[in-house]
């Protein structure tokens, strides 16, 4: 209910915000110092409409939350600042002094003394056991590593590598050059911005024996959530796929079917006919707009609607420093 476009809202959503925030006294925030200074505005705005009385007054005693800071909405109009005034009213802090996410001893001493630049002799031997490993903190680095990575499997298994592009429609038809060069600009736009929000690749590479990494939520209550990891042990293709060519790359004129995954974790029940923990991962829909000109000089919008896998390749092992 937080959107991007403005802060008009119809009678019909502000019921829903009533309705939604009636009974909440509490709202956590997880990792709030990634969260915007406009957003935060935003949410505060928003929660306020819904704990809004008949009467139009706030019920502030039913919701003891730092975002019901007095600011006055008429005279401090700046996003930026009112976000900034509503951040420093959070005054309990809370300081997590164990991590759980590395559970290798050895391994989490050797990123201790990474992190401070005293990496010790006993530590080269383990080192030397691994596989390649890159540590960058350049994303275009990593991706032409992982790359790399990926042919060089591709060619020491056989397998073939799958080039998947999305398939955007508007009202179930195919883009015209117009609409399609529209998205590309859209996409050129969306990678420099800091808030950008998760969108479904312009294309992605697939091949069986590639270690995966989901870049969604698609099933919360079985672990198939962001940041899960597996490898892909089966690509069903599309039908109405024709023979495909010789070589070992593959451009495919459908997404496949379906893919199956084998998760490194899941509380998934194993599936009739599919090994332990593997899953079959689904393409995800997500929708967008773009807006142009019509010969008449009239600015048009259009909904997008786009089908993509939401995974994207882990070639190279990860150092979380």
């Amino acid at each position: 209910m937080i959107s991007r476009q403005g802060n008009l809202l119809t009678d019909e959503t502000k019921a829903k915000l009533t309705k939604f925030w009636r009974n909440i006294k509490y709202l956590v925030l997880d990792e709030c110092s990634m969260l915007s200074k406009t957003f935060l505005a935003t949410l505060s705005r928003r929660i306020a409409i819904g704990k809004q009385k008949e009467d139009g007054t706030t019920c502030s005693e039913s919701f003891g939350c730092a975002l019901y800071h007095p600011v006055n909405m008429v005279k401090d109009s700046a996003e930026a600042q009112l976000g900034r005034t509503i951040y420093e009213e959070f005054s309990q802090v809370v300081l997590l002094k164990e991590q759980v996410r590395v559970t290798d001893e050895i391994w989490h001493e050797f990123l201790c003394h990474l992190r401070d630049g005293h990496v010790q002799e006993n530590h080269l031997p383990m080192l030397k056991k691994l596989d390649a490993v890159l540590v960058t903190p350049r994303h275009s680095v990593r991706n032409h590593w992982n790359r790399y990575a990926l042919c060089k499997h591709c060619k020491d298994s056989g397998q073939r590598l799958f080039k998947c592009s999305a398939e955007d429609t508007i009202g179930r038809k195919p883009l015209s050059d117009q609409e399609r060069t529209l998205v590309q600009q859209r996409a050129a736009r969306q990678k420099h911005k800091r808030n950008n929000q998760i969108t479904l690749a312009d294309e992605i590479e697939l091949a069986i024996g590639m270690k995966v990494m989901v870049t969604d939520n698609i099933e919360t209550d079985l672990d198939i959530t962001n940041g899960a990891r597996g490898e892909i042990v089966d690509i069903i293709l599309d039908p109405r796929e024709a023979a495909l060519p010789e070589g070992c790359e593959v451009k495919l004129r459908y997404l496949p079917s379906y893919i199956l995954v084998k998760l490194t974790r899941t509380r998934a029940t194993r599936l009739e006919g599919l090994g332990e923990n593997v899953v079959p991962i689904q393409v995800k829909k997500r929708s967008f707009k773009i807006s142009y000109r019509s010969e008449e000089g009239k600015t048009l919008t259009r909904t997008v609607q786009r089908r993509q896998y939401a995974i994207s390749r882990v070639s190279v092992p990860q150092m979380h420093l």
